[in-house]
C-alpha cells in the first residue's frame, strides 16, 4: 500500500500497474447518478460540506487528471479528528454501473491522495493508466483516531452512499 505524505500539498501517482485498496460496499442508491463534472455532499441544512470537481472529463490514458474542491468548516473539523490531524484526503473510484443487488462498490484509491490546506481546499493531480469511463468521490485518509471512531464513524465525504449522492465522472481514453 502506498500512503500519501501528510507533507505534500499535490500528489501525482501512476495507478497503471497497483491495486491499491480494497473495495468499500456502499449501500443502495435509488438511481445511477448524472455524470458531472462537479459534485457535493450536502448536510441536513443544505450547505456544501464537501465538493470535488475534475478539472476535464476526458483525459489520455497516462496523462494527468486534476481534481479540485473544498471542505466545509465541520468537514474540516472531522477530518481532523479522523487523521488525527494530518487532514489528508483520498480519492475514491466507482464503476458506472451499480451491482445486480443495487449497491455501488467503490475503490479508495489511497495512492491518490492530498493534504487539505488550512482554508479547506485541495489539489489531486493524479495519472490514471486504466482506459475506460469511471465515477470518483472522496473519502478521509487512512484513519488514525481511536478504535471507535476508526471502527463505527463515517470517513466518507463525497460518493455513493444513499440518497441523491453524487460524484465526478471521467472518462481515461
Amino acid at each position: 500500500m502506498i500512503r500519501c505524505s501528510p507533507l505534500r500539498a499535490l500528489v501525482t501517482l501512476s495507478l497503471a500497474t497497483a491495486a491499491l485498496a480494497l473495495p468499500v460496499p456502499a449501500i443502495a442508491a435509488p438511481s445511477a447518478p448524472v455524470p458531472s463534472s462537479k459534485a457535493c455532499a450536502q448536510t441536513a441544512d443544505q450547505t456544501d460540506y464537501a465538493c470535488l470537481q475534475v478539472e476535464a472529463r476526458k483525459v489520455p490514458s497516462g496523462d494527468t487528471a486534476t481534481f479540485t474542491g473544498t471542505l466545509s468548516a465541520s468537514a474540516m473539523s472531522n477530518l481532523k479528528a479522523w487523521t488525527k490531524g494530518d487532514n489528508i484526503i483520498c480519492l475514491t473510484r466507482y464503476p458506472t454501473s451499480a451491482q445486480p443487488d443495487g449497491s455501488w462498490v467503490g475503490t479508495p484509491l489511497e495512492g491518490v491522495c492530498t493534504t487539505v490546506r488550512k482554508d479547506g481546499s485541495f489539489t489531486i493531480a493524479a495519472e490514471f493508466g486504466r482506459k475506460g469511463r469511471y465515477f470518483y468521490g472522496l473519502d478521509m485518509g487512512p484513519c488514525r483516531a481511536s478504535a471507535d471512531l476508526c471502527g463505527n464513524g463515517d470517513g466518507q465525504l463525497v460518493g455513493l452512499y444513499g440518497k441523491d449522492d453524487k460524484v465526478v465522472a471521467l472518462h481515461t481514453t
